[in-house]
């Protein structure tokens, strides 16, 4: 997610020096909604700055995204600007067969041929480690978290 966000900060940077560009050698500085495009640009690239900082990651933590409710696992991902979330993904866990961890994300694999995929701003080892502690005994003698 971190690569995915400096891609995406960089994209987004590359408009702001055109925009830039455009309001020095033409009079569209001038206009309303050139002004407007200015300002959206501006909201645009901080939520992108924002989701770089330490405050992004401490603010998000993997309670936040995935969760045990008894027999199920409620999953959430980001979306939108700043910290919004969207879900929950309700997975019954005697469905799961394997959760396959990478860095920023994680694919959750079911019996009903089904699969969840979730970018989570976390490493590889922080969501093995996650999934070992949210999980009995049992469920992990069933569920292959790799």
């Amino acid at each position: 997610m971190q690569k995915i966000n400096q891609r995406l900060t960089l994209i987004v940077a590359c408009f702001g020096i055109v925009l830039l560009l455009l309001s020095v050698f033409t009079g569209l500085f001038q206009q309303a909604w050139f002004v407007f495009l200015i300002a959206l640009w501006l909201f645009v690239f901080s939520s992108c700055c924002y989701r770089l900082t330490p405050l992004f990651i401490a603010r998000n933590p993997l309670d936040k995204f995935i969760k045990r409710e008894q027999q199920h696992l409620l999953l959430f991902t980001l979306s939108g600007f700043f910290d919004r979330t969207h879900g929950p993904q309700w997975l019954v866990i005697d469905s799961i067969e394997k959760i396959q961890c990478n860095d920023d994300q994680c694919t959750i694999f079911s019996n009903e041929q089904h699969q969840y995929t979730i970018g989570l701003p976390a490493s590889k080892t922080e969501l093995m480690y996650y999934f070992n502690g949210l999980f009995t005994e049992h469920e992990k003698q069933i569920i292959i978290i790799c």
